[in-house]
């Protein structure tokens, strides 16, 4: 689970199981985190306890308050600024999943199917905080269309992604005086449907795929998704990006994708640590009475989290890209 391990509650007839807790947690993180895509990009923050359910985020606005000091005005004691800030906030939210298992399919399963819930459970999981994730995002950020469209409703479904669309997204984050990352790119993640559009757009060498980056530092650390690099944007690629239509930004009869672009700090996500993701192993006999012939066992996960936009307004964190595609 990318160095952490979760606690888990479990429940066993037998001695034995008491030493396998720690093997469920592991289970839940392998399968968790690789399926984390939009979880990648976003500012870690730790839930605290005895807090409720609500999460707020302090931060200071921006202001210009840096004034020039010269041998003319010398002595001179600046002016100040009073300290303008606000609470970004969101709330906390359950996801979960389990499954029942019978004594018959315990007994006579050719594989363990208590690892193959938890598996199947945490990629689930990942799908669906994923989407919460994207859900609060994709409306959020300033608007670039597709093939150079530049009005909100006119994007139509062959409307695809060009490079020149992620060229001026990231001259937008830019000029908003956004910190690049350390890599120097920003990250975009879209349909790998858009990838098609995209690299059949493409002339020269303008893309660079991952096997041919020549920067140790950056192989070391792919993002999850990741296939390449172009002008400025390391491209993350996952078929949950946010499906729009004619309700959200595409013309008449259209259907697309949101995919976005992210300068750091553009929202906030709460950590997922031995806090917040547990596993629950209940074995044969673990109800007592309410099974009384030990036919009933179940698997299950949960995790709290939530996702947070930071509405930055002026300050351009975020780009929203609405194109369509011309691979059906």
């Amino acid at each position: 689970m990318a160095g952490t391990r979760t606690v888990s509650s479990y429940s066993s007839a037998t001695t034995f199981g008491a030493f396998m807790p720690s093997y469920w947690d592991s289970v839940l993180g392998e399968n968790l985190y690789p399926n984390l895509y939009m979880y990648q990009f976003g500012t870690k923050r730790q839930i605290p306890r005895n807090f409720g359910i609500d999460i707020k985020i302090p931060r200071n606005t921006k202001q210009n308050i840096v004034q020039l000091v010269d041998g003319t005005s010398e002595g001179i004691v600046i002016g100040t600024c009073p300290l303008s800030s606000q609470f970004i906030s969101g709330t906390l939210k359950q996801f979960a999943g389990a499954y029942r298992h019978s004594d018959v399919v315990i007994m006579t399963a050719l594989s363990d199917v208590v690892e193959l819930s938890l598996r199947d459970i945490s990629r689930d999981l990942a799908k669906r905080m994923d989407s919460h994730t994207r859900d609060q995002l994709s409306a959020k950020g300033t608007f670039v269309g597709g093939s150079g469209i530049t009005s909100s409703g006119g994007v139509t479904t062959g409307s695809v992604l060009k490079a020149s669309d992620i060229l001026k997204a990231a001259v937008l984050l830019e000029d908003a005086d956004n910190p690049r990352p350390p890599d120097g790119h920003f990250p975009l993640i879209t349909h790998p449907l858009a990838i098609f559009d995209l690299q059949s757009s493409l002339t020269g060498n303008s893309w660079l795929e991952v096997n041919k980056y020549g920067d140790s530092s950056t192989v070391g650390n792919l993002y999850r998704g990741e296939v390449g690099r172009l002008f400025g944007a390391r491209v993350v690629t996952s078929t949950n990006v946010k499906r729009v239509n004619a309700v959200n930004e595409m013309s008449a009869a259209a259907s697309g994708y949101r995919s976005m672009m992210f300068a750091p700090d553009a929202y906030y996500v709460t950590e997922v640590s031995d806090m917040t993701a547990k596993t629950f192993v209940k074995q044969l006999g673990s109800a007592g009475a309410l099974d009384p012939v030990n036919q009933v066992a179940s698997v299950g996960a949960k995790v709290m989290f939530t996702a947070i936009a930071a509405d930055w307004g002026s300050e351009r964190r975020m780009i929203r890209i609405v194109h369509g595609s011309d691979v059906s």
